[in-house]
C-alpha cells in the first residue's frame, strides 16, 4: 500500500520545521500560534504587550555632557524606521505575526535550497532572512495598518457628539436602546442613545443632553434636557 502523498508532505515539513537550522524561526512561530489561541478562548486580549510609536512625539533623556541634537536625531530616526515598518499602526503581536510567518518560510526554504545541515550557519542566514521578513511584512501590514488608522478614527469621531442636544426618535431608558437625532452645523447625525440612570426615560420627540459614550456598549448617555 503506497503512502499517503499528503501525509508523507506534512510528515517531512514537520521534520524540517523542528530540524535544528529552522528550530529558532519555528519557536518564534509557535509563541505567536499560542498567542491567538489564547486570544480565541478569551484568556489575552489582543492588546497584550501592546505598543505605541509615535513619529510626532519623541523622548530621550540626555546627560549634560550628550549632544542634545545628537541623541534626538538619533531617537527621531530609529522612530521613522519603526514606523516605516508599521510598527504602532496595529497591535503588536498582530504585527510580529505578520513578521515571524514570513520569516518562518524564508527560513524553510533557505536552508532547504542552500543545503544547510549546521545550526551556526542559520544564525547567519537569520540576518537577511530578517531583513527580507521585514519587507515582506511591510508589504502585508499596510493595509492592515489602513485598516486599524479607521478603526481608530471611528473610534474617536464617536466621542465628538458629548455635549449636543438630540431628538429621540423613539421612546428609551437605561436598559432599552434608542435612536436620537443631533442637528449641528446644518448636518443631522443618528446616534444609539440609553438613559444616564435606571428610572429616567425620554419619550420620542422629547429632547436630550449627550453626556457621555459608552465604549463597550457603543452608545451614548442621554439625560433629559429642555430647550
Amino acid at each position: 500500500m503506497k503512502p499517503n502523498v499528503n501525509s508523507t508532505l506534512m510528515m517531512e515539513l514537520f521534520q524540517a520545521a523542528f530540524a535544528g537550522v529552522n528550530l529558532i524561526p519555528t519557536i518564534l512561530l509557535l509563541l505567536i500560534l499560542v498567542y491567538w489561541l489564547f486570544v480565541i478562548i478569551g484568556a489575552l486580549d489582543m492588546d497584550f504587550l501592546d505598543m505605541d510609536v509615535d513619529s510626532g512625539d519623541v523622548d530621550a533623556d540626555v546627560d549634560s555632557d550628550v549632544d542634545t541634537d545628537s541623541d534626538l536625531g538619533s531617537a527621531a530616526f530609529l522612530n521613522s524606521i519603526l514606523t516605516f515598518f508599521n510598527l504602532g499602526k496595529m497591535p503588536f503581536m498582530v504585527w510580529l505575526s505578520f513578521l515571524f510567518i514570513p520569516m518562518w518560510c524564508i527560513s524553510l526554504l533557505m536552508n532547504y535550497f542552500l543545503m544547510n545541515g549546521s545550526f551556526l550557519l542559520s544564525l547567519l542566514y537569520l540576518i537577511p532572512n530578517l531583513i527580507v521578513s521585514l519587507m515582506v511584512s511591510k508589504v502585508l501590514t499596510t493595509p492592515v495598518a489602513a485598516l486599524f488608522a479607521k478603526l481608530k478614527h471611528n473610534a474617536e469621531d464617536s466621542f465628538k457628539y458629548a455635549g449636543k442636544v438630540c431628538t429621540a426618535l423613539m421612546q428609551t431608558d437605561h436598559q432599552k436602546y434608542g435612536q436620537a437625532e443631533i442637528h449641528h452645523e446644518g448636518n443631522t447625525f443618528r446616534i444609539t442613545i440609553l438613559t444616564k440612570e435606571d428610572g429616567i426615560r425620554l419619550q420620542k420627540g422629547e429632547t436630550g443632553l449627550v453626556i457621555d459614550f459608552l465604549e463597550d456598549k457603543k452608545c451614548y448617555l442621554v439625560e433629559p434636557y429642555k430647550l
